[in-house]
């Protein structure tokens, strides 16, 4: 009988193809506490998952959201992953995959509210939410030549096809909370406004509704 594996999680890496295959990284958690009687603890095991375009398609997430989602894979466990860009330990080969409700992100994004509070959360006009973030101080970036509308910048088709890492992510997010913008300037060809360096930091800008950019030639 073949053997078993159920890993929950999200990516921590970013989708990478293979022909008619694709592959991402997971981390899973074990237990905080071991059996009783057993004197060992549960380390965080990295897994990578091998599942096909068809299983992907069937998602219905494009490759910037799903580094964003929470999955259920079950499979067949595998030792020797045949591509050389996989960093898990123990290989997976997925026979099904499907998004799970990421129930802890709900709990602390969604905290309990009154009636009189969610009224007034609800009347508040969105002009008034986006002042008050556009008061907050910001930063200019050691390095900044210019500032420009993420309009203005074109992305190579090149970097559209990946998703920058969950780390590098949270590190810009980080810089945009603390100092209303990105940590580095969005390096750019200065002629053709091309994207050469630092698409990470354009995709948070991007996903953070961000009006302009720190840019260096």
């Amino acid at each position: 009988m073949a053997h078993k594996i159920s890993v929950t999680g999200c990516p921590t890496s970013s989708i990478q193809g293979y022909g008619k295959y694709l592959t991402f990284d997971m981390e899973e958690k074990g237990s905080p506490n071991a059996p009783k009687g057993i004197p060992f603890q549960s380390n965080a095991i990295t897994y990578t998952v091998v599942l096909s375009q068809k299983q992907f398609k069937k998602l219905n997430i494009n490759q910037e959201e799903f580094s964003q989602r929470r999955f259920l894979v079950q499979g067949e466990p595998c030792l020797d992953i045949p591509f050389e860009q996989c960093a898990g330990e123990i290989g997976v080969i997925c026979m099904q995959i499907q998004e799970i409700e990421d129930k802890e992100k709900e709990k602390k994004q969604t905290p309990k509210k009154g009636s009189r509070a969610k009224k007034q959360e609800e009347s508040q006009p969105q002009e008034e939410i986006r002042q008050e973030q556009e008061k907050k101080p910001l930063l200019v970036p050691k390095g900044t030549r210019d500032w420009m509308s993420l309009e203005e910048i074109k992305v190579p088709e090149a970097f559209l096809q990946f998703t920058p890492g969950i780390a590098k992510q949270k590190a810009v997010e980080e810089s945009i909370k603390k100092n209303g913008t990105v940590d580095k300037p969005i390096i750019i060809d200065p002629d053709t406004h091309e994207l050469l360096d630092s698409y990470s930091r354009y995709f948070v800008a991007k996903k953070k509704n961000l009006d302009r950019v720190p840019v260096h030639y």
